[in-house]
């Protein structure tokens, strides 16, 4: 049975003008284990007028660990407005794990990750666990942002491409002028998996992002002649 329990926020990072990474560490010390992929439900809790908020986030890091890492646009929603004031040692409460987007970095062979805005989130933590354990996995990923700036962890990113040669080719939907982007531009689609992974039919494709874009993808993978049961997909709310 998966218990909530309260955590602290131990770490706050600004990753892009509009995203910021939280890291929870558990109040009693103790470790969590997941699979990649997963997701953990997060609670705020006003001890005083007894308001309570959720909402469920993708984990970034790799298991086990008794911290949680997630990635979180801040759009001053009704929860993240919580977060957006919130500061080092505040008190929230989490239960996890959650969730059926598994990645099994021993069984999927060659990978394809499609991910949209913060649905970078699970393949960091796949990603991580690949690296974690030093293991062989071809893996590439297309990933679609808004604006150049906007690339979450672009640093580590373009790390995992020297050390792991996971490549990431970056698409950005809404160029401006002035952006000196000079990759490629337009919401990721059948064409652009073509040119980037000619071989996408020998990989398990995962996606995760918001649900047109998860949508999108799916039909575009079946379209080009992919199996179905070669494609995993995990869509949230925008």
């Amino acid at each position: 049975m998966i218990v909530s329990k309260p955590y602290i926020i131990s770490k706050i990072r600004q990753c892009t003008p509009t995203v910021t990474s939280f890291t929870f560490k558990a109040e009693d010390g103790t470790s969590i284990d997941f699979v990649p992929g997963m997701f953990a439900m997060v609670e705020y809790r006003n001890e005083s007028t007894g308001e309570k908020i959720s909402r469920a986030f993708s984990i970034a890091n790799a298991p086990p660990t008794s911290t949680l890492e997630f990635l979180i646009s801040l759009i001053h929603g009704k929860f993240t407005s919580k977060l957006d004031t919130a500061k080092v040692n505040d008190k929230y409460y989490i239960s996890a794990p959650y969730g059926q987007f598994k990645f099994d970095v021993h069984n999927e062979g060659k990978l394809l990750f499609l991910a949209g805005g913060t649905g970078i989130a699970p393949f960091m933590s796949m990603i991580r666990q690949i690296e974690s354990i030093k293991a062989e996995t071809d893996c590439k990923i297309l990933y679609s942002v808004k604006f150049p700036d906007e690339i979450i962890e672009k640093d580590e990113l373009e790390r995992f491409k020297q050390d792991l040669g996971v490549e990431t080719i970056v698409t950005v939907t809404r160029p401006k002028e002035g952006d000196n982007w000079t990759g490629e531009t337009g919401h990721a689609d059948a064409e652009m998996i073509q040119k980037h992974v000619p071989d996408f039919k020998d990989r398990v494709s995962y996606i995760c992002g918001p649900p047109a874009f998860v949508k999108a993808l799916k039909v575009a993978l079946v379209g080009l002649g992919v199996d179905e049961k070669k494609i995993k997909a995990e869509m949230w709310g925008e």
